[in-house]
């Protein structure tokens, strides 16, 4: 896994307002301390880090025991989703990430903020790419 090079401030982490975030279509696997979890789609995605969207179980697997979800407490989580590659390729991007953000949307509906930790491989030119494609479509 390679460390994510990106701009920072006081605490170590990425500042999210330097990165674009697009709207996305995509679908997250979800592992917690080795167990799989329920796959959910992503909202939006930037170089720094992701949204998805997931139910009262998912956000109980992810964070359980109600334990506070804060910057400098964060909860990691792998993370693996594919993005789409020219016309008919695509490239899987598997990542550590680290829950920052949860918010309540509806009764039975969660938004959960995570930032990019650590990404395998060459995880990081493909989502580069990715995301320009998006930004020089208009997206």
């Amino acid at each position: 896994m390679s460390a994510l090079s990106s701009s920072t401030g006081f605490t170590g982490r990425p500042n999210l307002r330097h990165y674009h975030r697009i709207p996305v279509n995509l679908e997250a696997f979800l592992e917690r301390g080795g167990e799989a979890l329920p796959r959910c789609p992503i909202n939006n995605l930037s170089r720094a880090g992701l949204q998805i969207e997931c139910t009262p179980e998912t956000l109980d697997q992810l964070v359980p025991n109600g334990e506070p979800v804060a910057p400098q407490m964060a909860i990691p989580v792998q993370v693996a989703f594919t993005v789409p590659v020219g016309e008919s390729d695509s490239a899987c991007i598997r990542a550590r990430c680290d829950v920052v953000t949860v918010r309540r949307i509806a009764r039975d509906c969660f938004h959960v903020g995570m930032s990019f930790a650590e990404f395998e491989e060459d995880a990081v030119p493909m989502l580069d790419h990715y995301i320009n494609e998006q930004l020089s479509a208009g997206v």
